[in-house]
């Protein structure tokens, strides 16, 4: 840890520790390391001024017990859309031996990103996967235009999509996307298994013409580009010490 430290107060040290989070555990301050550390501030005149927020940081808990904390986890919680500015963060954090709680955000607009650490941790409450079943539906219209299979054939493909989403680990889906609706929920499109099995089942619940206008959208679409399954994870913070 003191050698990382050391690595955090040169330049060229903290291009190895992007990301990771300076804390003082005297004062319970922070900050996150980033390449716009030495980014130039211009004055009122429009002339450049030489900032360094890192060091500025160590000089104002000089003497002070100085942790060095990266991310332990892929563990997230968002307030609001990751775009928006005011949008509030958690992540886990780990000195090696100890658990930590990151929160930033910002008072306002115009002020910086301010973090927020405490001992703790983020547990898993909840975890979801379904089909978002409208998207899906819609895939399919359009892919079948101009014909117009009878709705009991698409529910009948769809019903079956989610029977396999179901019993499909977790991990197999890949986000793809963040919903616009609900920041903690993730878009992942179908792995190869599913789309494999979606695929053949096809030419037993669509006529020939129809089945042949929909292999692409299975081959292709629904695995690479429309994400129709919705991952969704809920976090609790617990604090201790």
């Amino acid at each position: 840890m003191a050698a990382a430290l050391e690595l955090a107060r040169t330049p060229a040290g903290r291009e190895e520790l992007v990301g990771a989070f300076l804390f003082c555990a005297d004062c319970t301050a922070a900050h996150r390391i980033t390449r716009a550390d030495q980014a130039a501030v211009f004055l009122s005149d429009g002339s450049p001024s030489a900032v360094d927020d890192c060091q500025a940081f160590f000089d104002a808990h000089l003497d002070h017990r100085l942790q060095l904390l990266h991310r332990s986890s892929d563990a997230e919680m968002l307030s609001h859309s990751r775009w928006d500015p005011m949008c509030r963060v958690s992540w886990e954090l780990t000195d090696g031996e100890n658990d930590y709680v990151v929160t930033s955000g910002r008072c306002d607009l115009e002020g910086p990103r301010e973090y927020g650490i405490r001992p703790g941790r983020m547990v898993l409450a909840s975890e979801t996967v379904e089909v978002d079943s409208m998207a899906l539906h819609r895939a399919i219209d359009e892919a079948l235009y101009p014909l117009a299979a009878p709705s009991r054939k698409i529910e009948a493909l769809i019903a079956t999509c989610r029977r396999l989403v179901a019993a499909t680990p977790v991990e197999r889906f890949e986000p793809f996307d963040e919903s616009r609706e609900d920041a903690n929920v993730q878009l992942a499109c179908l792995p190869p298994s599913i789309a494999g099995a979606l695929r053949a089942e096809l030419f037993r619940v669509f006529s020939g013409a129809e089945a042949e206008r929909l292999v692409d959208v299975f081959q292709h679409d629904l695995r690479n580009e429309i994400p129709i399954v919705r991952l969704t994870r809920r976090y609790r913070i617990e604090t201790h010490g």
